[in-house]
């Protein structure tokens, strides 16, 4: 299993940490992700809160299409359990970084829910956030665009 809102975010407060346990905050991940490259993006997420203003953290499970034999595009995931819990194909996290200038940075992040090599750049997992926004049914380039017009998305191969 694996917690949306990451328990280690949470240490201000034991109720705060005890919360995240809520099985509302948890989707069925692969241990080997849980426990290496998405760690790795959780570190690095909790990292960018020591060099910028604010860090906005939205993380979630995506259902992605993948081609099957037939050549066509399937969406197809595993259900667990007796209540048939759906599991994840991937998971996204988007990163808003409010700079001390007042420009917001936008990193948008998807990983297979599936043993990833934690050797693998983060980077290499940069998308642009259109693709969650379409795959999710969420939107946050308009409502960030309606704070600011200083918006910068970084993505993969981007310079910094």
């Amino acid at each position: 299993r694996g917690h949306l809102a990451a328990a280690a975010n949470h240490k201000w407060s034991q109720k705060a940490m005890r919360d995240t346990f809520y099985l509302s905050n948890i989707a069925p991940q692969n241990p080997h992700l849980n426990q290496n490259a998405w760690n790795n993006l959780e570190k690095y997420s909790r990292s960018l809160a020591r060099s910028n203003k604010n860090v906005y953290v939205c993380t979630g499970p995506l259902f992605l299409p993948r081609m099957e034999a037939d050549g066509k595009m399937y969406v197809k995931y595993q259900v667990i359990g007796k209540n048939n819990v759906a599991v994840p194909t991937h998971f996204f996290k988007v990163l808003i970084l409010e700079k001390e200038s007042g420009e917001i940075e936008l990193r948008s992040y998807v990983m297979p829910n599936s043993p990833v090599d934690e050797k693998i750049p983060l980077e290499r997992f940069l998308v642009p956030i259109e693709s969650i926004e379409r795959a999710s049914g969420l939107l946050f380039v308009p409502n960030i665009l309606k704070r600011t017009s200083n918006l910068k998305a970084i993505t993969a191969g981007s310079k910094r």
